[in-house]
This record gives structure tokens, sequence and C-alpha cells, in this order.
């Protein structure tokens, strides 16, 4: 059997982002403690960050990096992973049902990204955080002014501001695990709220709204009331996305990234109605978490091992962003070391 492929040069799409190739970070498993940072390890550096992920790492070229959650930000407390690290106190963390030493904070997570040449994206706690917590983040990241959040973050070493371009505003607030799940309405009087003062803060900011994780019957009106009540402070709406192969299934396994192509074009045929309803430009997507998960679900046993048939889906999905490259202008692989992860860790490298 003859098969012919025609490719058509003059049949461009749009340019294609480099924010699809980005990745995600999150307090879960052995991401952070184990994977990324592992002080007393003979392969970390002073810093504590190993030097073998990081080299590993670097060749992957992710252009962003989100942290700290997923679920995980939904209970967090910024200021907690933040100053000298023997006053830094534990927390009982609910989300994975952990202890979480608070070792790693946003200063560590900044100049890790700062070390492989990534853009830092951070997401905030709308969970059961306030609007307080989540503007004096920013602030403490990117003042100037001589504030609290400023002169703590330069008591911690840090004179010059760390520059952090993206923020989320909550995860997954349309799923009931989430700590602070919230109806539609909900969703969107939060987002606005919290919106309104990060950008009063710093203006030069681009906001990623949670938009929908678990494609459950509201999505349509989320995004509906999102857009009409805050589309002026939204820069990404941001969906979740992930997939799997339970059933032993390989044609139907296969033929998922077509069903994800399908949801993209039905999101962003939402996102265009509404914009266009409402005189304002398309807002683009961005999947700040998707990857092949099925066979681990709980933090001690998350270190999924994959086959050549979920490399050949994460590789359709890569191309679907491609394809998409209109609408789809940031997407992040969970996670990025030992969880779901293209790379894993042992003690000796």
């Amino acid at each position: 059997m003859n098969n012919t492929v025609h490719v058509d040069l003059a049949r461009i799409i749009a340019p294609v982002d480099r924010n699809i190739f980005g990745g995600f970070a999150e307090h879960l498993g052995r991401c952070i403690y184990g994977g990324i940072y592992e002080p007393g390890s003979p392969l970390a550096g002073p810093d504590g960050l190993r030097t073998d992920v990081l080299d590993a790492l670097r060749r992957l070229h992710m252009p962003v990096i989100r942290y700290p959650g997923g679920n995980f930000v939904s209970g967090y407390r910024w200021r907690d992973g933040v100053g000298p690290k023997e006053e830094r106190v534990p927390r009982q963390e609910l989300a994975w049902k952990t202890v979480e030493p608070n070792t790693f904070g946003t200063d560590e997570f900044v100049h890790f990204c700062r070390r492989l040449g990534t853009e830092p994206y951070i997401a905030v706690n709308c969970g059961d955080g306030d609007m307080r917590e989540a503007r004096d983040w920013v602030e403490y990241c990117n003042g100037v002014n001589d504030t609290e959040p400023v002169r703590l973050r330069r008591r911690n070493g840090h004179e010059a501001p760390h520059n952090v371009k993206y923020w989320g505003i909550g995860n997954e607030v349309d799923g009931p695990w989430q700590i602070g799940h919230k109806t539609p309405e909900e969703c969107a009087r939060t987002y606005t709220e919290f919106a309104k003062v990060m950008k009063w803060t710093d203006p030069s900011i681009k906001l990623l709204a949670s938009a929908t994780s678990s494609w459950r019957p509201d999505w349509v009106e989320r995004a509906q009331l999102l857009i009409e009540q805050a589309g002026d402070k939204i820069d990404y709406m941001a969906i979740h996305w992930y997939v799997g192969n339970r059933a032993d299934d390989f044609p139907s396994y296969m033929a998922l990234s077509e069903l994800f192509e399908e949801r993209l074009s039905a999101y962003a045929g939402i996102i265009r109605a509404v914009c266009l309803a409402q005189r304002r430009p398309f807002i683009p997507i961005a999947v700040d978490e998707w990857n092949v998960w099925y066979r681990t679900h709980q933090p001690e046993m998350l270190e999924e091992v994959y086959n050549l048939e979920d490399a050949l889906v994460v590789a359709m999905h890569f191309n679907a962003f491609l394809r998409h490259a209109d609408t789809v202008k940031m997407a992040n692989i969970a996670q990025i070391v030992n969880v779901i992860a293209p790379i894993m860790t042992k003690p000796d490298g």
C-alpha cells in the first residue's frame, strides 16, 4: 500500500509560542525534595539544587515552569517558605496528606529557574488564601518601593526584584477535591477581585485564570462568566488535561489526542464567541497541566514508568499544540522530575 503526504508550505496557522514546551513543579512526592532540591546529596551544589537534574532539565529547554501547585497551592502560605531556613515552620499539608518542611520556597524556586534560564510562573492560593496574601506575594517578588514585602525580600538577601512575569490565580477551583472549591459564579467573582489587586500591584504581570480541569458540565458557564466579568484582567485561560490507558485499549489510547483537539477547538470557540460579544481580543489558552497519568495516584507511588505507547501519546499532544498554535500559547507538562515526569532520579544520579 502506498501513501502520499502533501506538505503545503503556504498554509500557515500561526507562529509557535515556545511556552508550549513549559513544565510544572509541585510540592508532591519527590518532585521538589529528593528531586530538584536535595541538600546533602553528593550531586547537589551549595544551593541544594541537584546538578544532574539541572543538566537534564537544560537539555529540555523549558521556557517557563509553573510552581508551587497544583492542589498543593490551595492550602499554601508563601511566607512559610521564605526567610532563614532554621526559622521556617513545617506545616501539615492537606492536599497530599504530607508534612511540608518549607525549606524550598519562592526564593529557591526563582533561583532554580534563573539557573535554568527559564521564566518562573507562580500560582497563588485562592483556596483558603485571600487577595491580600496574593498581592503581597506579587509585591515581594516584583516590588521596588519601601514596603513591608519588599523589605522582607531584601532582608532575605534579594535586593533586586525577582521580576516574576506569569501568575496564576487558583488551581482546579472547579473540582470538589480542591480546598476552596468554587461554583462558576464564585470563581468569576474571586478571580476578578484577586486580579484587580495583583494587577494594581504590578501592571506588567500576565495573569492566568484557572478555568477548567475536569470538563464537568459547567465548563462552558465557567468560561463565559470569567470572560464576561474579568476579561480585561485575563491574559490566558488555563485548562488541564490528563489521559491514560486503564482499559489497555491501544487504538482508543492513540485516538485520545483527537479528542483533545476537539476540546481545544470547542474551548477556543467559547472564548472567541464571548470575546466577540464583548468586543475584546481573543484570550489565548494555556494547558498548564497535562500528561499521561493513570497507573499511579498516591504520593508514594507517583513515579510512573512510561512505555513506548505513552511516548507516542505525549508526542501526539505536542503535535496538537502545534496545530492549534493560533489559540494555545502555553503548555506545562506535569511534572518535570520524578512525579509522572520525563526525568527520574536516584541517590547516585
